[in-house]
């Protein structure tokens, strides 16, 4: 029986995994405020302000729903941080290619951290056990 308490609680991998998805939807907003107050990103038109501020929006509420959904156990969010984080892997290298080394390590660390969390056997083990809990 004290196993199933022990077995309850997610391990270390899920919180990091959940952790840096939700360290990225802020570093999403950040961005999203940057845009409308950076004197350099007024030389866009107002709607195209706007909607890259409203994309930057939209990748956060994905990420903190992927992020919740990684924690409570759930599969869905397995396929789409995939997606996002593959994208961020592949975002790093121009970043990397325009001088800006910062930013594009921060990316291919975050998105490969997140990519090899994915598929550890301890977040497997969590998807399961939500699973087999629901059916029972």
């Amino acid at each position: 029986m004290p196993q199933t308490s022990q077995s309850a609680r997610p391990s270390p991998v899920v919180f990091l995994v959940a952790a840096v998805v939700a360290g990225q939807a802020i570093a999403l907003i950040v961005n999203a405020i940057l845009t409308f107050i950076d004197p350099n990103s007024q030389e866009l038109p107002g709607v195209a302000i706007f909607f890259l501020g409203f994309l930057y929006v939209l990748g956060a509420i994905w990420l903190f729903a992927a992020a919740r959904g990684v924690y409570q156990g759930k599969a869905w969010p397995r396929g789409a941080l995939v997606v996002a984080e593959v994208l961020a892997v592949i975002v790093s290298f121009t970043f990397f290619q325009l001088g800006d080394v910062v930013l594009g390590a921060s990316l291919l660390i975050s998105g490969g951290i997140v990519l090899i969390g994915l598929f550890t056997p301890a977040l497997n083990g969590h998807l399961v056990q939500r699973r087999s809990r629901e059916q029972d």
